[in-house]
């Protein structure tokens, strides 16, 4: 069964889907940069769905200026997109669930650094993230244009100075990463600095001729199958109650 309603947070509405599955145990899922709750491919929706029948919750969510919450496109932030993630994220640590997060694209990055700064995930998966390291050249109009739709040039520079592969470095929880060697929007030096920074219980999983989430259905089934059962065994034997 899914929820749909808005979260204040800062006194902005923030759209999220709510599977409640009857435990203790979310996930919160990241979209990526102009993407939506939905997922790419609705693939957030398809996850969120065989987790329920696995007995986990899940929360989707428009970040602000996206989708259904509040503000416009342009005046996105990625400082904001961690600031908001980490906020649901605490609540719901706050009330005694165990929580997992999984991300796609910028979403990605951002689950990587809120998992970074809070020591009691569960588990995390990114899905394509971008760390952004290489030099940002602010540009003279002071936004960038991608598929029709404008966003400040500050979200970039955040996204740079967020220095997102060093800080999963510092991510404590086990960890799924997922990295594509065609992607058209996170090229070898950014997906070596991820692999670079991974600890130990952090897999990085590069798929020889995948793209940035453009995937065939069954190369959709393979990342979807394993992220979900990544979760699941994370959680372990942790209370459905």
């Amino acid at each position: 069964m899914v929820e749909l309603r808005v979260e204040y947070i800062r006194d902005r509405g923030i759209a999220v889907a709510h599977h409640d599955a009857g435990s203790k145990r979310v996930v919160l899922f990241c979209h990526g940069f102009r993407g939506t709750a939905i997922g790419p491919n609705r693939l957030f929706v398809s996850a969120a769905r065989r987790l329920e029948a696995a007995g986990i919750s899940s929360l989707r969510f428009d970040q602000f200026g996206s989708g259904d919450s509040d503000g416009d496109f342009i005046d996105s932030s990625f400082d904001d997109w961690i600031a908001t993630t980490r906020s649901l994220t605490a609540d719901f640590l706050g009330k005694g669930y165990a929580v997992a997060l999984l991300g796609q694209s910028m979403g990605a990055a951002t689950v990587i650094a809120v998992g970074a700064e809070l020591p009691d995930i569960a588990a995390v998966v990114a899905w394509v993230p971008d760390p952004n390291v290489e030099d940002f050249e602010f540009p003279d109009a002071g936004y960038l244009e991608e598929g029709g739709q404008r966003v400040q040039a500050a979200y970039w520079q955040e996204a740079h100075d967020a220095r997102v592969a060093e800080r999963l470095a510092k991510l404590k929880a086990p960890a799924l990463i997922v990295q594509c060697t065609d992607d058209e929007y996170v090229d070898a030096a950014n997906r070596q600095a991820i692999s670079d920074n991974a600890l130990p219980h952090h897999t990085v999983v590069t798929y020889p001729g995948y793209g940035h989430s453009n995937w065939t259905y069954a190369q959709a089934e393979e990342v979807l199958t394993n992220s979900v059962n990544f979760i699941i065994e994370s959680f372990g034997a942790q209370s459905n109650t």
